[in-house]
């Protein structure tokens, strides 16, 4: 069986600060304070890691930052061949006001690559998945990385038969889909951004996902939040209701929903269970702080409270 290969271009480390409520303008002190590896490449490995399998690592780091990050996959047993480069991996702040329940989110653009951070990259790139079986292609694309640059490694990965799963937004994703992954996961913002135009309604929603299979695409995961996702996959569209959890950050939900979609693949799980596992694995990714992932076992606690249902507008 072969490897499942994960990509991060623009990894960070996620600095996530409690506050009772924030002050704009006004000196504002931190309670509970915690740092992670982020990047959504790095985050879909660690779930992965998390729940039995035994993912490859790779993409760019740089300076202090990026030698934490790398220490931090080394103590979880993830494997990784990251290019590391000269510039600093950048910092990514999550802002957690507890009386008001809500996480803002301000993220750093990244240091810029060049030609010879690119060309080493694709060395190591076209080496990994040679012996995998998947790989994932998730989150944002630094400066100076072409802006159809996940479009080119799509097309690498395809011709050695590996199924790409893309999770990306903007011209990142835009460029990627036009290359024919086998999955994608926008959320209903990300799909708006896509199709350029507003998706206030099911019917909406199911063309513009109808217009990514006719691409070639096997499936689409969209994912809505609390309300929970809709799949598009087997000639089904199929929605999943999630279940009622305490909310303590979103960050990593969306991760861990490509993470267990892969799984589910993975392991040759029927679709209707795949897809309750997808979001049960989400919403307990969902009740834990910063960016952590849900075990197994706290993912299968939520399974039956996922409702699915499933419309004929393709075919049920």
């Amino acid at each position: 069986m072969g490897k499942i290969v994960t990509v991060t271009l623009n990894p960070a480390v996620d600095k996530t600060i409690h506050l009772p409520r924030l002050r704009p303008g006004d000196l504002n002190r931190a309670g509970r304070v915690r740092r992670d590896p982020g990047g959504k490449g790095i985050n879909v490995a660690r779930a992965l890691k998390l729940w039995g399998e035994t993912p490859l690592a790779i993409g760019w780091v740089g300076g202090y930052h990026g030698r934490w990050i790398l220490r931090r996959l080394e103590e979880w047993g993830i494997e990784h061949r990251f290019v590391e480069l000269d510039a600093e991996t950048r910092t990514n702040l999550k802002i957690v006001e507890e009386a008001d329940d809500r996480v803002t989110d301000i993220n750093e653009p990244g240091d810029p690559v060049d030609e010879e951070a690119i060309a080493r990259f694709l060395d190591v790139y076209d080496a990994a998945i040679e012996r995998a079986e998947i790989a994932v292609l998730s989150g944002s694309l630094p400066p100076g990385a072409p802006e159809d640059f996940y479009g080119i490694l799509i097309d690498r990965a395809k011709r050695r038969s590996v199924k790409v799963y893309l999770d990306a937004d903007g011209e990142a994703l835009r460029e990627g889909v036009r290359r024919g992954p086998y999955a994608v996961k926008p959320n209903l913002a990300e799909l708006e951004r896509l199709v350029g135009r507003s998706l206030t309604d099911e019917e909406d929603r199911f063309a513009a996902a109808k217009g990514l299979l006719d691409r070639g695409i096997r499936l689409v995961a969209l994912s809505m939040g609390a309300e929970g996702a809709w799949f598009f996959a087997e000639g089904k569209a199929i929605r999943a209701r999630a279940p009622r959890v305490s909310v303590s950050s979103t960050v990593g939900a969306g991760d861990a929903m490509v993470a267990a979609l892969v799984l589910g693949e993975r392991r040759k799980w029927p679709l209707d269970e795949a897809l309750r596992f997808v979001v049960a694995a989400a919403s307990a990714t969902a009740s834990k702080e910063g960016t952590q992932f849900a075990a197994l076992e706290e993912a299968h606690l939520l399974l039956d409270q996922v409702e699915l249902s499933c419309r004929s507008m393709i075919s049920c």
